[in-house]
């Protein structure tokens, strides 16, 4: 139960006067690329009252509780590691409140250090991946690569009573070289991930529960949940004011993490890839977790709190630096004062330390402002979508992650604050399937949120779609051969939310750019360009990967292709085998294309 409502139910604030009027909050700011964040309000004398936004690394993901030692090297969508360091403050304050959500750990590896699967313990994944390629996997490169088109990940199970008995613990470095092994609890402070909709062959039952425990353990997770703002471009919210919070003083605060900020005093030398700083390696992070990824931890997050009032009046407020820094690890919430550790240097390290915040023109980086409407202020009709429809991306290299999508705005009676566009593979029926869904993305290889309405950073005013002219745009993050239901809603400046419009878009098969493994094939036929492979692929494309038994024989497939393909490729009499062993199901495979 929130903070507010229990207040009201034991009575504590029965003699607080509530504001009548409609009343809005309105948060503005300018975050650097990449930025993870937490929003969330706390009387002022620091007691939680509500998580207001959090971004989908965390709040969908799962980043801070999932299978993997904290300091495991990070990488382009690294599926390992629970980085219980990227918002550990609004964590921390947020269990107050708040029970805990139960512990994710490796179903049943032999460390959590362990980045490489030594057992069946795997599925396919849509979102995280893993780059065994050294050159692809260091951090200077997460602006050039992808994930690959395949990859399976150990999603985990929930730590249990007979695991900490027994002392299940993680690999941690006290410091470079120092190391110990750190008993983990029962409880997490952070969600699991939300989006697995199913359990694969080798994937643990508990996934299934992950999504309804995350929700049980903070109810307004779905609805607070949002995609990463798109960095250096001005992003704002606006919040109803519930009616049961009382008139008084409050704090908002926003902690904002960037993975890999370093400087020098949290670097790669100071903080480098554990288990590596002795003369022999630790046996308790195996050779991919030494070898690949880069070490990720840099400048801790930073907190900028602003003070407001609600007492029925109009207000604004702004901050130009963070009140101070998170623990590095995050083992305890308190906020640390800032300090010349943390950068806060715009011109020579811009984007770094206190400056995820991005200084506005007139030398802010967090505004908020208050708004309260008088009834007759916010009646008449809703805005909403009109003419919606979806439609598979035209370029068909990236049709299997983007789509299209259109509708044409009708406006109300109130101005349009915010258009709001979603995705779900569940039909979206009502309010509670829309705040389930998903915050749309841009059509990008990173993931940066969908943003209709744009501001200007100087004036902050903004400027939504115009009325009645028909709007087309695309989205991405995407899986291939995919329905998607897409739902799109006003919300107009008195914080009221328009009726909700759907339509819905499948995409595409993969159309693959380049040549993907076809080990097998390619040591028989030749070469990776010999139209055989190209059924072969098309069978695995369409087929196999569509379904989760296809997806299993094709993660074997992968793991011991290789050294098959290499002892075909040696010997002329085992390709002669293989291609009359593999030419009747091409033949088959053509026929029935054909068809």
């Amino acid at each position: 139960m929130r903070w507010y409502g229990v207040a009201i139910a034991i009575g504590v604030l029965c003699a607080a006067v509530r504001v009548d009027a409609d009343a809005v909050m309105r948060v503005s700011f300018t975050p650097t690329s990449r930025a993870q964040i937490a929003i969330w309000l706390e009387t002022a004398d620091g007691e939680f009252v509500e998580t207001l936004k959090l971004t989908h690394a965390t709040a969908l993901r799962g980043i801070g509780n999932r299978p993997g030692a904290l300091q495991m090297n990070s990488g382009f969508r690294w599926p390992y590691g629970r980085r219980e360091s990227v918002l550990p403050v609004w964590a921390h304050r947020r269990a107050t409140a708040e029970p805990l959500f139960p512990r994710v750990i490796f179903q049943n590896r032999w460390s959590e250090g362990n980045a490489s699967r030594d057992t069946s313990d795997y599925s396919y994944d849509d979102y995280f991946c893993l780059s065994f390629d050294t050159g692809l996997s260091k951090q200077e490169a997460l602006d050039a690569v992808s994930c690959a088109s395949i990859f399976s990940s150990d999603k985990g199970r929930y730590i249990t009573q007979d695991d900490v008995d027994r002392g299940y613990a993680e690999p941690f470095e006290i410091a470079p070289g120092v190391e110990t092994l750190r008993p983990l609890s029962l409880y997490s402070l952070y969600p699991p991930r939300r989006d697995l909709l199913a359990a694969e062959i080798y994937d643990h039952p508990d996934v299934l529960l992950y999504a309804e425990d995350a929700r049980a353990a903070m109810p307004s997770i779905d609805a607070v949940s949002m995609a990463t703002p798109a960095g250096d471009t001005p992003f704002a919210f606006q919040w109803f004011i519930p009616e049961e919070l009382p008139q008084g003083d409050y704090v908002l605060y926003v902690e904002v993490h960037t993975e890999g900020d370093h400087n020098v005093f949290y670097s790669p030398k100071t903080l480098p890839t554990p288990g590596t700083s002795r003369s022999v390696p630790s046996i308790h992070w195996d050779f991919w977790a030494r070898v690949y990824g880069y070490p990720y931890r840099g400048q801790p997050s930073v907190v900028y709190a602003v003070p407001i009032t609600l007492d029925g009046r109009h207000a604004q407020n702004s901050v130009r630096r963070p009140v101070g820094h998170s623990v590095l690890h995050g083992l305890v919430g308190e906020i640390v004062p800032m300090n010349p550790t943390i950068n806060d240097d715009p011109e020579d390290h811009p984007g770094s330390g206190a400056d995820r915040l991005r200084a506005s023109p007139r030398g802010d980086r967090l505004h908020v402002e208050l708004e309260f409407f008088e009834p007759e202020q916010c009646q008449g009709a809703l805005p909403f979508a009109d003419e919606i429809f979806g439609a598979p991306y035209e370029d068909e290299r990236h049709s299997h992650r983007f789509a299209t999508v259109g509708f044409t705005p009708r406006e109300g009676s109130v101005p349009v604050f915010d258009w709001e566009v979603v995705v779900s593979r569940e039909p979206i029926l009502d309010e509670e399937d829309f705040e389930r869904a998903t915050a749309a993305n841009r059509a990008e290889l990173d993931t940066v949120s969908l943003a209709l309405c744009e501001i200007d950073e100087e004036t902050r005013a903004r400027a939504c779609p115009e009325p009645d002219v028909p709007l087309v745009f695309d989205i991405g993050q995407l899986q291939f051969l995919t329905t998607y239901h897409v739902g799109i809603r006003a919300q107009d400046y008195c914080g009221r939310k328009g009726p909700i419009a759907t339509t819905q878009v499948t995409t595409t098969a993969i159309h693959y750019t380049t040549v993907s493994p076809c080990f097998v094939a390619t040591a028989a036929y030749g070469s990776p360009l010999a139209e055989e492979i190209d059924v072969l692929r098309r069978f695995r494309d369409e087929i196999l990967l569509t379904n989760a038994l296809g997806r299993a024989f094709v993660d074997v497939y992968y793991e011991h292709g290789p050294a098959l393909a290499a002892w075909i490729a040696e010997d002329e009499d085992r390709r002669n085998a293989a291609r009359a062993l593999l030419s009747p199901i091409v033949a088959l495979l053509e026929a029935i294309y054909e068809d």
